[in-house]
């Protein structure tokens, strides 16, 4: 526990020199289960970045954690990490390796827990006008690789630029990453939802550093989607 304490203040610093500090999201994490990834695995990487993005989840998400996601071929949603639960989360969850890199099931999974279709619903059924505007959701997207789905996967993202959901995608080795640098770019969408960037050794990357990177663009994302209408 004193390892997240000591991640949830240097997360705190970073947002506060954002002007976050008041901000609520909700945060998920998203991470590449493809073969690939498996050194990522038993290295501890991936555990480690379950607890340093639950340092973000302690200061901005509305409950206090993060919302897991995994993707190979297929994706799932593996559940929330907090405070308890924290310490063996991809052990205790069996988050294994195994398949190709696929984006496009676990971009539709997250679209359709936050994006508003089903919010409204609900919201209109008990009177709520415009609560689903209130929250953003915050993606933290871990891949070792491009992904053979391309197309589906624009698709989705043009879909998703007119919901409150920002995309921060990283990278990690040295491979080519063409089609997320082309996401961070390209033209058609209704706004800028996503952001990216790469990093050969994402562990030797000091927290400081790795929080000031995954929280560069999401201020202006969010003052952008304030002005165009899809948060309040």
């Amino acid at each position: 526990m004193g390892n997240l304490i000591d991640l949830t203040k240097k997360a705190r610093i970073q947002l506060e020199k954002n002007q976050l500090t008041d901000v609520k999201a909700e945060i998920v994490f998203v991470v590449d289960t493809s073969y690939s990834m498996q050194h990522l695995y038993n290295n501890g990487t991936v555990q480690e970045l379950v607890d340093r993005l639950l340092g973000i989840g302690m200061n901005m998400d509305v409950n206090g954690s993060i919302d897991v996601f995994s993707f190979s071929d297929r994706a799932r949603e593996v559940g929330k990490a907090d405070e308890r639960n924290h310490t063996n989360y991809v052990k205790d969850n069996r988050i294994i390796t195994n398949g190709g890199t696929k984006y496009a099931p676990v971009m539709r999974l997250i679209l359709d827990k936050y994006g508003p279709a089903k919010k409204s619903f609900f919201n209109g059924l008990f009177g709520s006008k415009n609560k689903k505007q209130e929250i953003p959701t915050f993606v933290f997207f871990i891949t070792d690789g491009d992904n053979d789905d391309k197309s589906e996967a624009e698709k989705l993202i043009k879909e998703a630029s007119k919901q409150p959901i920002f995309w921060q995608f990283v990278g990690i080795g040295n491979t080519s990453f063409s089609f997320l640098q082309q996401l961070d770019t390209m033209s058609g969408r209704f706004l800028d939802n996503a952001n990216f960037f790469q990093v050969d050794d994402i562990s030797a990357i000091t927290d400081d550093e790795l929080y000031k990177r995954l929280l560069n663009e999401f201020p202006d994302w969010l003052q952008q989607a304030k002005n165009k209408g899809i948060l309040s």
